[in-house]
């Protein structure tokens, strides 16, 4: 079932500017189009990472089905198994400490 869609966001017209050239430098990168849920939220996790919400978590490989990753808080290693379009960057919890931890995923 797919989920229903909110109501936009209001932003001025200077502010949507910056983010429609913002997500052309993301798709231009990433290979991910069209999907503004999917920016945003990308966009939001890496910026609460980067004001230390959340610890970026070192990812130590990666394939098509899994990652293995080093948590930041713990040095713990775990394996966190992939969602088909899971984006550019995933929310985890990590199983020894229990942080939660933005994965930035290889773009390809």
């Amino acid at each position: 079932m797919t989920e229903r869609r909110q109501r936009p966001i209001p932003v001025t017209s200077q502010e949507r500017q910056l983010l429609e050239e913002q997500k052309k430098k993301y798709e231009s990168q990433s290979g991910n189009a069209g999907d503004w849920g999917q920016f945003l939220g990308t966009m939001a996790l890496l910026g609460l990472a980067a004001v230390g919400i959340y610890a970026l978590a070192s990812i130590l490989r990666q394939d098509q089905r899994s990652l293995n990753v080093r948590c930041a808080r713990c040095n713990g290693d775990f394996t966190v198994a992939l969602q088909p379009n899971s984006g550019t960057a995933i929310l985890v919890n990590c199983p020894h400490c229990h942080s939660e931890l933005v994965l930035q995923l290889q773009m390809p």
